[in-house]
Parts: C-alpha cells; structure tokens; sequence
C-alpha cells in the first residue's frame, strides 16, 4: 500500500530530494504553522460572516481540530443550491494540497464574478487540513495510529469495511470520521480531493527544516489519480472543462493514461503487463461519497495554486448552469440506474429534492430490473422498471402473447393501451438487463417502493420529432416538471423525462413507458455494395423475393442449411432443388438470384429451395477422403430433409427437379443419374427418403470427374485435383498429382462422376453452356475447359444411347426448345399444375 500511495507523487520530488542537499537558488519556502491557519479561519469568518462558517468536525492527534469551512451566501435559501466538497486527505507531507485549498478558499471569498456567483449558487465545504499532526509535526502521510485518511490504510490493511462502508476501528481513525461526517451531513453532488508537492519523498535525514522550496513543482494532473484510475470522473468531459480552464490560464496538465497512450489493465490483461496503463482500480477513502450517495469523485495534483484555482473555476461553472443533457442547473450526478441509454433518475425541481431523491434511489438501484421493447426501431422508444418480485416476474416471459396477459393483471384498465403499441411495432420481445432466471426468483424481501419521487429518462436520436405520445402504464402523460413529461434538446438527442412523483411512486411496483413519435428526417439504414456488385450477385432480385424460411438447418455443421420458397397453393407443389456452385469451395446458397428467376418460378406454382453444403476445405479439415464426399452427401441429406417435410411444407415429392451451377450441376447431375440412395432399415428417417428426381435443370455443369477422360474428351482440362484432396496453387498443381493418381482412386472417381451413374431409368436432363464459344468437338482445347459443353455433349450422347430424355444448349446453337434452365424447368414442372 506504501507504494501505490507516493505513486501518485514520486517523480516529482526524486530530484527535490537531491537539491536540498546541495547550495542551490531556490529559496525554502514558508511552513505553515496551526496558530497561522486557525487565524485566517477565524479572520476569514469575521470579515464575512455573510458567506462563512467554520466549525470543527473531529478532534486529531495531539488533541487538534479538524476544521470544515463553509462558504455559501447566507442569504439564498439553500433549497436549490448544489454542494461542492474539496478536501486535502493527503495533506501534511503533499504541502500544495493543502495550501491549494486554502488559496481556492480565498478566491472563493473574493470579488470575482465566478466566486461570488458560485456562493449564490452551490454550498462551497473545504476541508483544508485533514490530518493536522501530519501536516504541522510529522511530514507523513498516516496518523498517530499508523492510519493514512486518504488510502484508508492502517497498520494491519485496510481500516474500511468496503461492504458496509462503515470504518472498521473508528477510534483508530478520528481525521476519517471527521471527513465521513461531512460527506454524511451534506451529501456533496461533488467531491474534489487535491494532492501535491511536499516532503512526503523526503527520508528522515533529509527533513532538515522540514521546509519546501520554491521552484519546486510537479506534473500537474486533473481528475484522477496515476494510482488508481477508479478516482476520476464518470464523465470525461467534466474532467476536459477543468482542464481547458486551466490550459486558458497557462496551466496545462497531464492525462494519464491518454498522454501515455496505454490502455487499462485488467485481470485477462495482466500478462500484458508493462504494455498497460500502471494505475489499478482501487477503494480509497474519497470513493465513500460516491459508493454511499452517488457523488462525483475528483481528484488533481497541484504545483501552482493558482492552477488548482483556474482548474477548479471549470468545475464550478458546470454546477452554475445547465450543463449537458441536465434539465436544471446541476452536476451531473442524477442517473441512478441504466440500461442501453435507458435511465433511472433522481426526481426533483430543486437541487434539496433532487439530493434527497438521489439518495434513495441510489440506495435501491440494486434491486432495481430495467428493460426495453428490442429491437429499438425508428419512431418508437420505451423503458421498463420492475421494482417488486411481483413485477419482475410480470415481465420475466419468453413471448409477447405472455407479457400481454401479465399487463393485463398488472393493469386491468389500460394495458389494452401497451398491447396496442406493442403490436403496431415490429419489436420482438421485452429485452431486460437482468436473466428472467433471476427475475423469476426475486422475493418479497426485497421489494421496494420509491419514498421520494422518480425519473425516468430515454433519448431519442433526432432533433426535432413531431407527434410525440408518452405513456406511462397506458395512460397518456402531459408536459409536466412535476407529474408528466418533459422533452428538450440537448447532446444531440430530444431528451425525454418522464417524472413520477412521490404519491404515485410510492404506490406502483412497474413502470412500463412508451414513447411514439414521428422523426424529422429520413435516415437510410444498411449498406449497399457497389451497381457492378449487385448487379453481379442479382441483390434486387434476392432482396424483391424473400424466402418463407431462411438457414433451415439439415444438419449440424453451420453450413448445412438451405432458403426454401413456398409457393401458394391448395394442392401439393413441384420443387426446385437449387444447389450452388463455386468449386464445392466458394459462394453459397444466395447465388440462385444470378441464375434462376425465383419470383417467376413461385407465379407458376412452383415452390424453391437453395441449399448450402459444407465445403472441401471443411472435409480437409476434419480429415475426410475424399473431401468431395461432404459436399455431394450433404446435397443428399438436403433432398431428403425437404421430403421429409413434404407434407408440412406442401411439396410434392414426385415432382422434384434438381438445378445447379458448375459444381452445383455436378452434384445436381449427381442425384439425378445415382439410383435411389434411401436406405429403408436406417435408423435416421431421413435417411429412409428416397433421392430419385423428377429431372433436372444444370448450368455448366461437370459431368465426369475422371481426369483420364477429362483429358481424352478436353486436351487442356486441368479439373477435379481438389475434389480427391489433391493440393495446389492452382488447379493445374492438383491436377497433375490427381491424374498420377488416377488408377489408385478410380473407386472413389466412378462413386462421384454423375457419368458413372448413367443408366435408362434417368430422369429429363436439360444442358445449358452460355459460354461455350464454339461448336463442342470432343478432343479439342477448349478456351473454358471447365465448363465446355463437351463434358455435355459426352453425357448427352450416353444417355441418348439409353433413351433417357436429354436437351442440350449452348450459345449459337441453333436449336429450337427451351432456350436455358428456367424455361425447362417451368415447362417439365409447371405442366402439371
């Protein structure tokens, strides 16, 4: 603790220590003795009795007082004023401190148009001299009891009780019960603890005259400690209005972590270590006002007493006016309780009862379930508060029909009013910060009812929106400060306050508020890929046809699942079985909108489904050889889970062409010339679906994953080396070590190439090659070997042989039929509407 305690101050006073040894410039400065502060105390009291109070909160070691200063204009009314605290918990061996506080005290007493506006508005409390022995005798920083006030550190650890926040040997600690009974008494909105230069590095040899010099300074910093960052401002822009006064004045100061460009350290970061912010969070005494009543916490270091003055003006402005989002002049320290931007606030028109309500809430906020309609949608916002196990349970439900029968027990007359919103939105569900687990097990025991009022704040992110309707349990509230609404603009958002007041609050256990209102611009939500893009991929179609179910899932990996299009109709529908291309290693089912017209398909009555498959790489991964077995197998177990679910879906499942790309074609031919794959006695009903179909439409198909015949059939073909496992850069790399192979995995490539297959039982097969770019001549270079119409031109020749019906159509045929894959699928299918 001795460390983390002159961390904050140690690189200022390593090189003092060494010049006091030596004959240097610099003049000692004068030590303040107790008879000269208890004089100025006195004579400041006596010059403005108007404005001054002084008076004694403990008495310290060596039976000496601890003193609390009150300046405030006696004669305003304190009901609207806030309260500043400023101490000095280091003061003694951090001289500048001290004497920065009594320097702010004085220009507080002065003429200056801030200070005596501040008197008027706010009650200024400084505890200059915490610890007077240390100050006036030792020059360390811990009491006769071996007790530091500032780190709330005795001899044996820390003397707070953190859980209570009591102290846990009082008498051990009287500067720290002197402190704590102001905070008690006055409940500061603000607490600003200055720290400084002095002798506290300074070994006991070294003491001498136990005097600082002058010229002696210190990197000057505002808001926080460098030893603990919990000791700063919950709002980072109080702490950048302190230090732009004081950058106006000629005192910049340092900003920690900023400055250093580190982040924070935490327990998963600890092995960083040297690569993060030194500063730890830490309880010190300054925390109690905050953990007890919700007071903002500062803490500055000062060289220059002016420079705490200047810093301090920035502070004090903030309390004088209405600053930020606040409605009323005030610190910012009203918010007791949030959720995604959604508030619990203290209630009040004058500072006294906003303090007062500010208290109680933050007491309670604990047990406090906040929540909200989700998703948050444009011209809708809402706030939910359960306060009671009864409440919480209310709103603790999986579905919307669950939370509408809850409101209506809750309010019988106007939850019709909520139902109404609820359903005129598209939100979900009741989204809450706290697990419906927990909610589900509130108890009594913890109930609680608001004594002295409450607010409640949401944002909305525009302007200046119009038909604003504001409903607090269904009932529409008026523009009231008091009992209603108000709304202003402020930090970009129209703030709006719903204010509760203590004869309704004290009787109501959830509080569930909409708000409906009309934005005043239209704002474009989600990005669009470049024309050339979507043109590519057919986004305006894909996004003109939404699928009835969207990533089905037949399988357990994430890529096993498929879109499923159902058309309207009263009879059983034909299906288009659409199986992606790409290599079975790229794109994915939404590339059907580049090859089929969907929406058409659905006019004729004919319903549509587009699959995803795992991947070769996914097959690599977990092993599998050949890795092609994934991508055809899951095409399988796809035509199967829709049969399977014929019946529920409307499909007729002797009506089931499959259609494809590339290697979508393949897998598509695949199915179509295989013989039934359905396995009767399995397990898996799935597996007991057969895998017959009705034809099947492909588009650039491979009908062969023989290299030997690719080779024979297209001297440059270099395909296929992938699908068996085979490496490369290229296609060409896998081919080459795939043909070595050929004759070792002939079983696999006969088991794969829909060719193979081929038999007089086959369905309707329709060809398509538009990029076939010349009459398909087997054994000739061809300028897209992967997709030449030779490849179809060698099956269509078998399955002509068989009788099968087969069609095949390139570019510059000259053929007459169906002209490409869409065609032939509306007429085999739809011909039997």
């Amino acid at each position: 603790m001795k460390l983390l305690i002159i961390f904050s101050t140690f690189f200022c006073l390593l090189a003092a220590a060494s010049a006091q040894k030596k004959s240097t410039p610099y003049s000692p400065q004068h030590r303040l003795t107790m008879a000269e502060y208890e004089g100025t105390l006195r004579l400041w009291k006596k010059q403005h009795p108007q404005w001054v109070t002084v008076e004694s909160r403990g008495i310290s070691g060596k039976n000496m007082p601890v003193y609390l200063l009150k300046i405030t204009d006696k004669s305003v009314p304190d009901t609207d004023k806030q309260v500043c605290l400023v101490t000095a918990l280091h003061s003694g061996p951090e001289r500048t401190g001290t004497t920065g506080a009594l320097a702010f005290a004085e220009w507080m007493l002065s003429d200056d148009v801030l200070a005596a506006e501040t008197r008027r508005r706010q009650i200024i409390l400084i505890m200059p001299i915490i610890n007077p022995q240390s100050m006036f005798f030792t020059d360390r920083f811990r009491n006769e009891h071996g007790v530091d006030p500032y780190a709330g550190a005795g001899p044996k650890g820390k003397v707070w009780d953190i859980k209570t926040l009591t102290v846990k040997q009082p008498e051990l600690a009287p500067e720290l019960m002197a402190f704590v009974s102001v905070v008690d008494q006055y409940q500061p909105e603000v607490h600003a603890d200055f720290h400084g230069t002095g002798l506290q590095e300074y070994a006991a040899d070294q003491l001498g005259t136990r005097q600082t010099y002058h010229g002696q300074i210190m990197t000057e910093v505002t808001g926080g400690a460098y030893s603990n960052y919990a000791l700063r401002p919950w709002d980072w822009r109080v702490t950048e209005a302190m230090i732009a006064s004081g950058n106006a004045a000629g005192f910049p100061s340092d900003r920690f972590e900023a400055d250093a460009q580190r982040t924070f350290w935490g327990a998963e970061l600890a092995p960083l270590g040297q690569k993060l912010w030194h500063g730890r969070p830490q309880f010190y005494s300054a925390h109690y006002a905050y953990a007890k009543y919700h007071t903002l916490i500062i803490t500055q270091e000062v060289a220059w007493e002016q420079s705490v003055i200047e810093r301090m003006k920035g502070l004090l402005r903030i309390g004088n006016q209405v600053w930020g989002d606040q409605r009323q002049a005030s610190y910012p320290v009203n918010r007791m309780k949030h959720f995604v931007g959604h508030f619990v606030t203290a209630y009040g028109n004058s500072a006294s009862e906003r303090r007062k309500s500010r208290v109680e809430l933050w007491s309670k906020q604990g047990k406090l379930a906040l929540g909200f309609m989700y998703p948050q949608t444009d011209g809708r916002e809402s706030l939910v508060c359960a306060t009671t196990a009864a409440a919480k349970k209310a709103v603790a439900v999986h579905g919307l029909d669950d939370l509408h029968a809850n409101l209506r027990k809750q309010f019988p007359t106007d939850a019709a009013n909520i139902e109404s919103f609820i359903k005129a939105g598209p939100e979900i569900k009741l989204a809450m910060g706290t697990p419906n687990t927990h909610l589900l097990a509130a108890k009594e025991v913890d109930d609680l009812k608001f004594e002295n009022g409450v607010s409640f704040r949401l944002r909305l992110p525009y302007q200046k929106p119009s038909n604003l309707k504001v409903q607090l349990n269904g009932q529409t509230l008026k523009t009231s400060a008091n009992d209603g609404y108000e709304s202003w603009l402020a930090d970009g958002f129209t703030q709006i306050q719903v204010n509760v007041p203590a004869v309704k609050s004290q009787k109501t256990e959830l509080y569930f508020i909409t708000c409906s209102y009309t934005p005043d611009q239209k704002r474009s939500i989600g990005w669009m890929p470049p024309a050339e893009v979507q043109k590519q991929n057919a986004t305006a179609k894909a996004e003109a046809t939404p699928a009835t179910f969207t990533d089905l899932s037949y399988g357990k990996h994430f890529r096993q699942n498929l879109d499923l299009w159902l058309a309207k109709s009263t009879q059983p529908t034909p299906l288009v079985f659409y199986i992606h291309g790409g290599g079975w290693a790229a794109q994915d089912k939404t590339d059907i909108h580049q090859h089929l017209d969907v929406k058409a398909l659905l006019d004729a009555g004919i319903s549509v489904a587009s699959v995803n498959y795992r991947l070769l790489q996914d097959a690599n991964a977990a092993k599998v050889s050949p890795p092609l077995q994934w991508p055809l197998n899951d095409s399988k177990r796809a035509l199967q889970f829709l049969r399977s679910k014929a019946g529920e879906w409307n499909i007729d499942k002797k009506r089931i062409a499959a259609s494809g790309v590339s290697a979508g074609g393949c897998a598509s031919l695949w199915l179509a010339l295989h013989d039934d794959m359905a396995e009767a006695k399995n397990d898996d009903p799935l597996e007991r679906e057969s895998t017959r179909l009705f034809a099947a439409a492909v588009l650039s198909p491979q009908t062969s994953l023989d290299p030997k015949q690719l080779r024979e059939w297209i001297s440059n073909s270099e395909y296929g080396g992938r699908a068996f496992g085979f490496k490369g850069a290229s296609r060409a790399d896998s081919f080459i070590p795939f043909l070595a192979a050929r004759d070792s995995i002939i079983a696999d490539i006969q088991r794969y190439s829909p060719i193979e297959h081929a038999s007089k039982d086959d369905p309707p097969i329709f060809m398509e090659f538009p990029r076939q770019d010349k009459t398909p001549v087997a054994g000739e270079k061809q300028s897209d070997p992967t997709h030449s119409a030779v490849s179809g031109l060698m099956l269509d020749q078998k399955l002509q042989s068989f009788g099968v019906k087969s069609e095949l159509r390139y570019l510059n045929d000259g053929k007459k039929g169906n002209a490409n894959i869409q065609e032939f699928l509306l007429q085999i299918l739809g011909s039997n509407k």
